[in-house]
C-alpha cells in the first residue's frame, strides 16, 4: 500500500464535495471549482465554475451533479465537463441520490423534505411520497435493484428515518413506498448521514439501534447479522462474504459469522475511527486522524500508511485503488502492492 499522488485542494472542502465512479474522479476545491481529475495521476481533465466547494458531488452514468451550500444544483457532463442546467434554491438539501433518470434530494437533518429533480432537465417531479418529519432527519437514501438476480435496474430507492424503526423502498419514478419492513430500533446512522453499506453479494448492511446489525436483500427480505455486547458507533458495518467487520475508537472487531467467532483488533493507534471500506483479502480503516491501517482477516496489520492529512472520508475505485479526502487534501492510495506479511504499527 503506498500513495500514488496528493493534490492541495486549498481549502477544506466537505466530505460530500468527492465523487467516484468506474474511471472517474470528481472533486470541489479552490473555494468555487469543480474538477473532474486522472485517478491514476491527479491530473485535471476539465474544470468548471460553481458557488463554493462545500457542497455535494455524485457521479451518475455520462452526468456529474454539483449540489453547493448555496443551494444551486448543477448538472454537467461527465466526459466534456459541459453544464447541462443548473436548478437554484435548493438550500439545505444536502443528499444527492441518483435512481436511473431521477434525482433524490433533501432529508439532511429534517431541515427539507425529500424531493425528486428530473435528470433530464433539473425540473422538479410532482408526487407526494414519505419524507422526513420536521423532527427527524433521514440517512442518505440509497439507491438499490430491484430483481438483482434477473438483471434489474436500480429503479428504487431506500429510505430510513432517525425515529422510525423501519426501512421504506420507494419506486423511484413514482416516489410511491413499493415496500416497508419493520425494525428493532430506528437506523443509526452519523451526521453526515450515510447508514448503509452495500455488499458483494447484493445485501445491503446497517445499525438498528446501538447493537444489532442488520441486513436487506431486495430479494429475499431481512435478517439479523450480529448482536453485538457494547454499543457500536454510527459507523455503517462492513460485510464481505461471511465476514462481518465492526469498528469503533478501541479498536476492530472481525466477526465469523458461520462459526459466531470474534478477532478482537485492539493493537491499533488511539483515536477516532472515521469509517472503512473493504479491500482484497481484508479492509481499510481511517484511524487516529491520518492513519490508514488494513486488517486482514485473521486480524492481522497487513499495511499501514501515514497521510499528509486527517481523514474525512474513503471512497475505493475499481480493486486498487482508494481515494481519501479531508482537511484541505486529497490523496490516492494504490492497496495493489500489500504486503502478505503483518506490520507492526507505531502507536
Amino acid at each position: 500500500m503506498k500513495v500514488l499522488w496528493s493534490r492541495l485542494l486549498h481549502l477544506r472542502s466537505s466530505p460530500g464535495a468527492l465523487a467516484v465512479a468506474s474511471g472517474a474522479l470528481v472533486v470541489a476545491e479552490r473555494h468555487s471549482r469543480l474538477v473532474r481529475l486522472d485517478p491514476q495521476t491527479g491530473a485535471p481533465l476539465w474544470a468548471q465554475n460553481v458557488e463554493d466547494c462545500w457542497g455535494t458531488t455524485v457521479v451518475a452514468g455520462d452526468r456529474c451533479l454539483y449540489l453547493s451550500q448555496a443551494g444551486v444544483l448543477h448538472c454537467f457532463d461527465l466526459h466534456s465537463g459541459q453544464r447541462t442546467w443548473s436548478a437554484p434554491k435548493l438550500r439545505l438539501r444536502h443528499y444527492v441520490s441518483v435512481s436511473g433518470s431521477v434525482a433524490f434530494l433533501g432529508g439532511w437533518r429534517g431541515y427539507r423534505p425529500l424531493m425528486r429533480v428530473d435528470l433530464a432537465n433539473g425540473e422538479l417531479l410532482p408526487g407526494p411520497f414519505p419524507g422526513p418529519a420536521s423532527d427527524s432527519s433521514l440517512a442518505w437514501p440509497l439507491p438499490v435493484r430491484m430483481d438483482p438476480d434477473r438483471g434489474g435496474t436500480a429503479d428504487a430507492m431506500l429510505i430510513a428515518t432517525a425515529k422510525q424503526a423501519a426501512l421504506l423502498l420507494l419506486d423511484a419514478r413514482t416516489g410511491v413506498t413499493k415496500r416497508e419492513w419493520s425494525l428493532p430500533a430506528p437506523v443509526r446512522f452519523p451526521d453526515s448521514g450515510v447508514a448503509f453499506s452495500p455488499s458483494q453479494d447484493g445485501r445491503i448492511v446497517f445499525l438498528s439501534g446501538r447493537r444489532t446489525v442488520m441486513a436487506l436483500h431486495p430479494a429475499s427480505g431481512m435478517e439479523i447479522l450480529w448482536r453485538h455486547d457494547r454499543d457500536l458507533p454510527p459507523l455503517p458495518p462492513l460485510l464481505t462474504g461471511r465476514t462481518l467487520w465492526l469498528a469503533d475508537d478501541t479498536g476492530v472487531t472481525i466477526i465469523d459469522l458461520d462459526r459466531s467467532a470474534c478477532t478482537e483488533v485492539t493493537h491499533l493507534p488511539h483515536g477516532a475511527t472515521s469509517g472503512g471500506v473493504p479491500v482484497s483479502g481484508g479492509a481499510l480503516f481511517a484511524r487516529a486522524g491520518n492513519q490508514l491501517i488494513m486488517v486482514n482477516r485473521a486480524g492481522e496489520i497487513a499495511a499501514c500508511v501515514r497521510l499528509p492529512a486527517r481523514i474525512d472520508r474513503l471512497l475505493p475505485d475499481g480493486r486498487f485503488l482508494v481515494h481519501t479526502i479531508g482537511k484541505g487534501h486529497l490523496t490516492t492510495i494504490d492497496i495493489s502492492t500489500t504486503p502478505t506479511t503483518a506490520l507492526s504499527v507505531p502507536g
